[in-house]
């Protein structure tokens, strides 16, 4: 994974320079009561999804880009091309690539830059993201696609807390509140069960089989969508060429 880094720009797209977000006093119980109303909502899409395991991690990909935290870029990276995500994708997401997103898929689009908007401008929804949300997605979609914009920015938010604690505790880094101290060290143990589980997967090589299925099953659908897009061209085709010929013989 790579080194951690103290300060940085909220994304490359932002104007806003400000310090790495960690859990603080100002946003601790907003964030954790954020997670907690998200939490079932995320355990349901594992069940009965609203939006697709490609979009989930798409969105995640999208917040941790601003929020810069370097565990959940290397986990949902893995995540995400584990359900067939090219990296080609994944590199637009995390460098910002919001014109490229739109031409490639307007409403994936909308739900990631919904989910930066809300890192961007620190934990707030912003109006104008969340009416192009409204204009690609139902309601419940709408809901599970915050509750993955709430997760992410908890799971984000504890990574920087814990690196800030590593750095400080060798000896490097800035000052750490109390705040940070406790939940960097409460969390630590979590992070590291997560991270051996993301090392686990790829030691099975069980994500390696799931990411090739999802690839293959992707190609199928698209063969699908192609076959039943030619029997409408052909049809479009029939009646233009008998409207051309009933033309002809009305002249």
């Amino acid at each position: 994974m790579p080194r951690a880094v103290s300060v940085k720009s909220a994304g490359r797209g932002s104007r806003r320079a400000v310090e790495k977000r960690t859990l603080t006093s100002d946003n601790l119980v907003r964030t954790v009561a954020n997670c907690a109303i998200a939490f079932p909502i995320i355990v349901r899409s594992v069940f009965r999804p609203k939006t697709s395991k490609v979009l989930r991690e798409k969105v995640m990909l999208g917040v941790t880009a601003v929020n810069d935290c370097r565990y959940c870029v290397w986990g949902h990276t893995h995540w995400a091309t584990s359900q067939g995500i090219q990296l080609q994708a994944i590199n637009q997401i995390l460098s910002l690539q919001n014109e490229k997103l739109q031409a490639h898929d307007p409403a994936e689009a909308a739900a990631i830059l919904f989910g930066q908007r809300y890192a961007e401008q620190l934990d707030r929804i912003d109006p104008d993201a969340l009416k192009l949300l409204g204009s690609h997605f139902s309601q419940s979609e709408i809901r599970e696609i915050v509750g993955y914009v709430y997760f992410i920015t908890f799971t984000n938010l504890s990574g920087n807390t814990v690196d800030a604690v590593l750095e400080r505790v060798l000896g490097g880094g800035r000052p750490i509140t109390v705040v940070e101290g406790v939940a960097g060290v409460g969390l630590s143990p979590v992070l590291l069960l997560l991270i051996l589980l993301v090392k686990l997967g790829k030691l099975v090589g069980a994500d390696k089989r799931r990411a090739k299925r999802n690839r293959i099953a992707s190609k199928a659908q698209a063969g699908r969508a192609s076959k039943r897009a030619l029997p409408k061209a052909a049809s479009r085709e029939v009646r233009a060429r008998r409207t051309t010929t009933t033309q002809a013989l009305e002249r």
